[in-house]
């Protein structure tokens, strides 16, 4: 299986933290917002620092044809 290796940029401004989802194909932005959505709330309290940027990993699009 090979890694995503398709960089989807999206910045919370609420938080100044951008994000980098590494997908298999280009996300729409409601993707990239429910993957940076999913990710803020596995984090719990562990919020990242601001400025920061955040390296996300999505099987978004794997097997697609």
């Amino acid at each position: 299986m090979q890694i995503p290796n398709v960089n989807n940029f999206i910045k919370d401004s609420q938080h100044g933290v951008t994000y980098n989802i590494c997908a298999y194909r280009k996300l729409s932005d409601q993707e990239m917002a429910r993957a940076m959505q999913v990710f803020i709330q596995q984090q719990g309290e562990r919020q990242p620092k601001q400025g920061s940027v955040v390296k996300i990993f999505s099987l978004l699009g794997f097997g697609d044809e």
